[in-house]
């Protein structure tokens, strides 16, 4: 399989910081500078200071993670953040567990470590967290604090993709399309790719475009092809881009259109996009949608000779 299938690495966090109560002297959640919070004008400030691991509550602590995390009612602290995620992951509490193996993958406010991350992730998405089993599918197709195994990356892709997780559902489908740790199959990855493309993941939109206009999994369609590189493009996917700037040029599944296709490869060729420069650079040369001019291909055209 060519490589214009695209594999879906990004990760997002779906987690929103609990609201959060004391029932202390009738104070809504501490606004603090520095270790000290600043509540209501007719409140007692109280002390913020993480709890010892295993003690308090783990949902607050979650949620405070969450607002240092964010800066969110508290100046931003990455440490203090990891602080409450850990004693919060240490009662069990699997949000918490999924945002310690975050900072532990990003090295914020905390060492950067694989292997503590890898701990982490699995810890929550033995516990459901489709985020988790989506990243932990990433440390195994990567190899990032464990040995590689595709089978193994499959296997929490498809529980993240059972749960709608549609970074999951295009990382099962590039699986079963380019046959690693399953049985290749272009159906299967033409499905997983629609349910993910469905739910605005760009590189499914890229990538089931990429299934019509060539025919696998799905009857060839080069219209649906275009409206879902469109989809993509639009939210900035380099490949879709190039695409449909292909796709105006040859006026295949779309009325042909020099000007905007030279539109689409330039978008693609800025984002550093080869063959769009290359493109770009016989546009201007020949004066194709755009005015004639050698100075402005040879750019485009170095560009894409020397990337």
């Amino acid at each position: 399989m060519e490589n214009s299938v695209g594999h879906a690495v990004l990760k997002s966090s779906r987690f929103a910081l609990l609201s959060l109560l004391l029932p202390l002297g009738g104070c809504a959640m501490m606004h603090p500078a520095s270790d000290t919070a600043t509540p209501p004008a007719d409140a007692t400030p109280m002390p913020v200071v993480p709890a010892p691991a295993g003690s308090g509550n783990a949902s607050a602590q979650n949620g405070l993670g969450m607002a240092f995390y964010e800066g969110n009612g508290v100046p931003q602290n990455y440490l203090k953040a990891a602080s409450y995620f850990q004693s919060a992951a240490q009662q069990g509490d699997v949000n918490a567990e999924y945002m310690l193996a975050t900072m532990y993958m990003s090295g914020k406010g905390v060492g950067q470590s694989d292997t503590s991350a890898f701990y982490w992730l699995q810890k929550a998405a033995a516990g459901g967290n489709a985020d988790a089993q989506n990243d932990l599918g990433d440390a195994y197709t990567f190899g990032r604090g464990v040995d590689q195994s595709d089978a193994n990356a499959a296997v929490w892709y498809a529980k993240a993709a059972a749960q709608g997780n549609a970074q999951a559902e295009n990382s099962l489908g590039f699986d079963y399309d380019a046959g690693k740790g399953v049985t290749q199959s272009y159906s299967q990855a033409a499905q997983l790719f629609q349910q993910a493309a469905e739910q605005g993941d760009p590189k499914a939109e890229h990538n089931l475009g990429n299934y019509y206009d060539r025919g696998l999994g799905v009857q060839q369609d080069y219209g649906q092809a275009v409206y879902w590189w469109t989809k993509a493009a639009e939210q900035g996917n380099v490949e879709a881009e190039d695409n449909l700037g292909n796709a105006y040029d040859l006026g295949q599944g779309v009325d042909k259109d020099d000007t905007k296709a030279v539109y689409w490869w330039r978008l693609a060729a800025d984002s550093g996009s080869v063959p769009a420069a290359y493109s770009l650079g016989n546009a201007y040369s020949t004066g194709q949608g755009v005015p004639a001019n050698p100075q402005t291909a040879a750019y485009w055209l170095m560009l894409a000779a020397n990337p």
